[in-house]
């Protein structure tokens, strides 16, 4: 390692072995033992030496595990870190009596020149002046060894005992730092949690020194034995990357889409902003509440220097003003990190966890007002007059961040269609197409080609508006094959769903004076559905045109829904609330 670059994660755990100047591991690690006396100094190498050796195996363990640290400190219980000291100390002390001198195993070898072989020489033959050791097969110490291995701990357990006559712990930072590490724990050596945690170390190194004197004298002093920890099941960023994978590749099993993964983690993220990569067995119901509470008072829209910061320093931000999430965001929320431990349930991973139970369940999850709309409102006819006269559409407007002829065609499409964003965001040429039997122009809204879709009913065939024809929507299909596009390739170049969403809304408020919060992009999907309605169409026609789950009965499953005829007759009697004639789609 000496000299090579140290990962990030390593830089922020171990920076005593770091250069800070170049972020390269040191190449030498210096330790000052704070004495000129040779017998302390001996005594102090031997136990810098040990903390070294236990601080280099804390660092290969962190580098052949490169997660990413927790942003904020794990909660752990001093007490039980003092146990495990003691228990540790007492327990190397033991392992030391049992093998006793180290010189018992040394082999002295020498080489014969003529005959180009390597051989054993005893050792008395080869140091034929120093004291004689037992075989290596005995255990224990030798007389030499033992006094001079109680005099050693006798100068530790001075040094121990002073150190928490004074209570400054510093003596055990080391020791301190490599148990928090294991815990997966950072603190700032100055917080309270820290010292408290230090100073237990400190006791626990009084106690076991006390020990081990004792044991010296004689005295019977067993190793307490570690404590059998019921099984906590898997941390939360394993039961994370499990769910990603979904059902693993088995055929018609569902694998969560691009957008799902980056808003559960979010989610997972903000959780363990809270409370660390924690174990699922250790989530309590509590710890689902206050995490609730946490993320309610986010606002439903951060502005870009508040997106990246740890959950609890956002929530130290002044927040007032911001639009709150409403209460179905939040509890959608609590849904999808729900979801990450039912899988990890599913996949056997929390069998051993005595009396587990998902702690997200509707227990923890906000009542919502019916009376309370979602925070998603329809355009009115003013609304709809205003974007469809701004400058996208009167002035032929475009820039770098709508990507083309999207601004356009989206919001049409939307209005027109019903359609979701990411639906239309990952559309290709070759899925607005024509069915011959039929004669029926439709989008074809699927999982080929890559897309993802929210739910299986959303898997559909949506018949081009009458409107969207008018206007120019497949002149401007032919327009881009002529321009040498395959059918593969994206109907709306460049749109990426999110960053798009970004942009038109923020288009919405500037260009066309809607600064309501409620009426976003998906309003228009909102806006769809009150048309269907006004056009008197019975629900589960328009819930096939939209691709909402209809729960009537079981027997409308059978027969594949509608075919494309009655869905075309269906859009044709769904008319725009406004009159949008003066729209024409003009070649670029």
């Amino acid at each position: 390692m000496a000299g090579k670059p140290a990962p990030d994660h390593i830089r922020s755990a171990f920076p005593i072995l770091i250069n800070a100047s170049t972020g390269l591991f040191k190449r030498e690690f210096v330790r000052s033992l704070d004495t000129k006396e040779l017998r302390p100094a001996k005594t102090r190498d031997h136990q810098e030496a040990l903390t070294f050796a236990r601080l280099l195996e804390e660092v290969m363990a962190a580098l052949s595990h490169p997660a990413a640290t927790p942003s904020a400190p794990v909660t752990v219980d001093a007490n039980e870190i003092g146990e495990s000291v003691f228990r540790q100390l007492l327990e190397d002390d033991e392992t030391t009596r049992l093998i006793g001198d180290d010189r018992r195993r040394i082999e002295h070898r020498d080489f014969n020149f003529e005959t180009c072989t390597e051989f054993v020489v005893a050792r008395a033959t080869k140091f034929p002046h120093l004291i004689d050791v037992p075989a290596s097969s005995a255990i224990g110490m030798q007389l030499d060894h033992a006094e001079i291995y109680g005099e050693e701990n006798i100068d530790l357990a001075n040094e121990y005992r002073a150190a928490y006559a004074r209570r400054d712990p510093s003596i055990v930072a080391a020791e301190t730092s490599i148990e928090l590490k294991r815990r997966g724990a950072s603190y700032e050596k100055s917080s309270a949690e820290y010292q408290a945690v230090a100073l237990e170390v400190l006791r626990a190194h009084v106690r076991a020194y006390d020990a081990i004197e004792k044991r010296h004298q004689g005295v019977d002093i067993p190793t307490p034995v570690e404590p059998v920890r019921s099984p906590r099941g898997p941390r939360l960023s394993e039961a994370f990357e499990v769910w990603k994978m979904g059902g693993g590749g088995v055929r018609g099993s569902k694998t969560p889409g691009k957008n799902s993964i980056i808003e559960t983690g979010q989610v997972v993220r903000y959780f363990t902003d809270l409370y660390g990569d924690i174990h699922l067995g250790d989530i309590t119901r509590a710890k689902a509440r206050e995490f609730r509470d946490a993320i309610a008072k986010v606002p439903t829209r951060l502005p870009t220097r508040l997106r990246k910061m740890p959950l609890p320093k956002l929530l130290e931000q002044d927040l007032s003003g911001q639009p709150l999430r409403h209460a179905n965001t939040v509890n959608k929320l609590l849904q999808l990190i729900g979801a990450v431990v039912s899988k990890a349930e599913a996949e056997a991973m929390l069998d051993d966890v005595e009396h587990f139970a998902n702690p997200f369940t509707k227990a923890v999850k906000l009542r919502v007002d019916d009376g309370d709309t979602e925070d998603r409102e329809i355009f009115s006819k003013a609304d709809l007059r205003a974007i469809f006269t701004s400058p996208v559409f009167s002035g032929n407007w475009r820039t770098v961040g709508g990507k083309g002829e999207a601004p356009f065609w989206l919001p049409l499409i939307g209005l027109l269609s019903g359609m979701r964003l990411n639906e239309m965001a990952g559309m290709r040429l070759i899925d607005l197409r024509e069915d011959e039997d039929d004669d029926v122009w439709f989008f074809d809204v699927s999982r080929k080609g890559g897309r993802s879709t929210k739910t299986a009913t959303s898997i559909r065939r949506i018949p081009l508006h009458p409107e969207l024809k008018r206007i120019g929507l497949l002149t401007y299909r032919a327009w881009l094959l002529d321009r040498g596009a395959k059918l593969n390739d994206p109907l709306w170049p460049g749109v990426k769903s999110s960053a798009w969403s970004k942009w038109v809304n923020s288009y919405l408020n500037v260009k066309c004076g809607i600064t309501d919060s409620t009426k976003v992009f998906h309003s228009f999907r909102h806006t769809f559905k009150r048309m269907a309605r006004d056009a008197e169409l019975y629900e589960e026609l328009h819930d096939a045109i939209t691709g909402h789950a209809n729960k009537g009965s079981v027997g409308r499953d059978y027969g594949a829904g509608f075919s494309i005829k009655p869905l075309a007759k269906a859009m044709a009697q769904i008319k725009p609330p406004i009159d949008l004639k003066a729209l024409t789609w003009k070649l670029p």
